[in-house]
């Protein structure tokens, strides 16, 4: 009989890193295998949708403050809101506080696709997520959440 040993703090965090990289794939993966058969616009991809999520959470917002949400850099914003612009889903216009600066916000249309996206992830994870309790659903929600804003933290202290 071969004794077990007890997984170290490395092992464990190797199995986290693993299981988020194919979580990732996976995610993208499942997503985007099922997105023709639900009418999914090919213009609201992960980066567009959470550009949505924000503007339409938070309101009309300038490109910096997109992408310092996004922990992206304005340049990549930039291309992705003329992305969401060409598809109806945003509008840009000049800041009424400084007219030099410009501001983006989700017009009604990418509001309508945003509400579709939404139910169309929240039902792929209804199904996937079909034999977990009430309570693992709600485990699962808080960690990941927890996890984000540790990876924005960490981020943010990084670059500073």
């Amino acid at each position: 009989m071969s004794k077990r040993t007890k997984p170290t703090s490395q092992d464990t965090l190797s199995r986290v890193e693993l299981q988020l990289a194919l979580l990732l794939r996976r995610a993208e993966r499942t997503s985007a295998a099922r997105a023709p058969r639900s009418g999914h616009s090919p213009a609201l991809e992960r980066s567009g949708y959470l550009l949505l999520v924000a503007l339409s959470t938070e309101g009309p917002l300038g490109i910096n403050a997109l992408a310092e949400r996004q922990g992206l850099d304005a340049s990549t914003v930039t291309r992705q809101v003329v992305s969401l612009e060409k598809a109806g889903f945003v509008r840009r216009s000049r800041d009424p506080r400084d007219g030099r600066a410009v501001q983006v916000e989700a017009t009604p249309e990418g509001r309508q696709q945003l509400e579709h996206e939404r139910t169309r992830r929240s039902a792929l994870y209804d199904e996937v997520l079909e034999h977990w309790s009430p309570l693992e659903r709600a485990l699962l929600a808080e960690l990941l959440e927890r996890l984000n804003q540790d990876l924005d933290a960490f981020r943010r202290a990084t670059e500073e």
